[in-house]
């Protein structure tokens, strides 16, 4: 710009003039149209002239007027008679567009610059767009593994969720943050895509969040997917929460293939969303499970079957849950999920051997539990002391072993006779039997019992002070020390 009482030329923006200190004019004059715009404008709002470029020519050509005796606005006239005249001759050279008359009327009453101008800054948008948009789509389909799926953004959702072909992992990752679906916490575990049905239900994407809280309760939920145009709308299924306990559905966890934890199958018509975790208490310890699930697609209804039991390890060091199902297997899913199970390394399938003796523990636990019942006191008696009653009957002493109890161990009503010293008292009831109570540690035993009723037994003490008594029963009379157990024949 410059300084319009001395000439001179002046910086953009400056209020005073840096050579006479007169105070600068903030507005020009369109070199075009007279229009009165703001100095630092680079096109006319008015015509649409171009003219920080003329301006700066025109100062060049200013400076040198003087030595021509020409004035500013003489220049000016000289400068926009060149300008019409080179747009008529751009005009000349414009191609001929028949079926567009009308228009090459309208453009030749205006000036070729902007219009031009207007053009190559169309394409030029449309071009950097094109490019944008290249370069976008290299990106989505460069590829990602497992791990970067579960980091997309939202500004990923709109390219994901408008390719079809797509890994449902990314689809699903990206339409649960489109959908504000990631505020309760849970990261995505895994997602698959169930095949259509017919008219009645198209392809969906099922997936699968997870979420492992040591203080409230862990949980996992099911979305389905269903694709609506160009978009997949997300809808949340069902929420599982599992108190007390944790959740992991890594594949590295279950020791199983991910070509087969989790997938879409079929049993019978129905469609069904398979998958695993591992499902272990919150505090530890030594019981694990292992849960298989199915998801029915369609009637939203979800199956499980868990196998529990002891962690051990493995030679190589790896832990596996030595478990069996705790549900029944009497469904198609359920013998579904059991037969899965193989596929599932971190669950230890017993051996023929190996279960015959776990049924074998089994039923000896349960046989020891209804023997430890006092109602049972007399079998438990005959079947602990087998050997010693034997020897009795060769004349060796033996020590009986005498199983007690913390509460009566026979009706009252049944006695037939009783007898008592400082620290003992002893029962005779009426079918054979002989039962003490130790006052001191106020427990109910057994001293001697038929292997069926007969007469009443007599009891009598030998030696009251040394807990010495002795008894007649329907096999024989003995001495018995109640402090000991210990017991002999006494010979008739």
């Amino acid at each position: 710009m410059r300084c319009e009482k001395c000439g001179q030329t002046v910086p953009e923006g400056s209020a005073f003039c840096n050579h006479c200190g007169n105070a600068m004019n903030t507005d020009m004059h369109c070199p075009k149209c007279g229009q009165i715009i703001p100095a630092n404008s680079v096109f006319c709002p008015k015509c649409g002239k171009m003219v920080r470029n003329d301006m700066d020519e025109a100062s060049s050509i200013e400076s040198s007027a003087p030595a021509t005796g020409a004035t500013y606005n003489e220049i000016e006239r000289e400068r926009e008679r060149e300008q019409q005249a080179a747009a008529r001759q751009q005009a000349e050279r414009r191609p001929y567009y028949p079926d567009d008359d009308e228009q090459d009327d309208d453009d030749e009453n205006l000036s070729s610059e902007p219009a031009h101008f207007n053009r190559n800054v169309i394409i030029g948008a449309a071009v950097v767009v094109a490019l944008i948009g290249l370069l976008l789509l290299l990106r989505n389909c460069g590829g990602s593994d497992s791990d970067d799926r579960r980091s997309v953004t939202g500004s990923d959702s709109t390219l994901l969720v408008a390719d079809a072909g797509a890994d449902p992992m990314a689809i699903f990752n990206a339409e649960l943050s489109r959908n504000n679906f990631t505020g309760d916490g849970a990261v995505a575990a895994h997602a698959v895509k169930v095949p259509g049905n017919g008219a009645d239900r198209p392809e969906v994407i099922m997936g699968v969040t997870t979420k492992n809280d040591q203080e409230n309760r862990s949980f996992f939920k099911i979305y389905k997917l269903t694709q609506n145009g160009q978009v997949w709308m997300p809808e949340l299924q069902h929420t599982q929460y599992l108190n007390g306990r944790t959740v992991n559905m890594d594949n590295s966890a279950l020791i199983a293939d991910i070509q087969n934890v989790p997938r879409a199958v079929k049993i019978g018509d129905k469609d069904y969303y398979y998958f695993a975790y591992v499902n272990n208490p919150v505090e530890g310890g030594s019981i694990g499970r292992v849960s298989l699930a199915l998801w029915n697609v369609d009637e939203k209804k979800l199956t499980t079957l868990d196998y529990q039991g002891p962690i051990k390890s493995r030679d190589d060091g790896r832990q596996y849950v030595y478990g069996k199902p705790l549900q029944a297997i009497n469904s198609a899913e359920t013998r579904f999920l059991q037969q899965e199970a193989q596929n599932v390394k971190l669950i230890y399938f017993m051996t023929e051997e190996e279960l015959k003796a776990e049924q074998e523990a089994k039923e000896k636990e349960e046989e020891a539990k209804r023997l430890a019942d006092p109602d049972n006191v007399d079998e438990r008696w005959n079947q602990e002391n087998e050997e010693n009653v034997e020897a009795l009957k060769n004349g060796d002493e033996v020590t009986m072993k005498t199983p007690s109890y913390d509460k009566p161990i026979f009706n009252m009503k049944e006695i037939n006779k009783k007898i008592e010293n400082e620290g003992y008292i002893v029962f005779a009831v009426k079918n054979g039997a002989v039962y003490g109570f130790n006052k001191n540690t106020r427990k109910y035993f057994s001293i001697y019992s038929p292997k069926s009723d007969s007469q009443p037994s007599d009891i009598g003490f030998a030696d009251s002070k040394n807990n010495l008594m002795r008894m007649r029963t329907g096999e024989g009379r003995f001495s018995y020390n109640l402090a000991t157990g210990k017991t002999q024949r006494i010979p008739e």
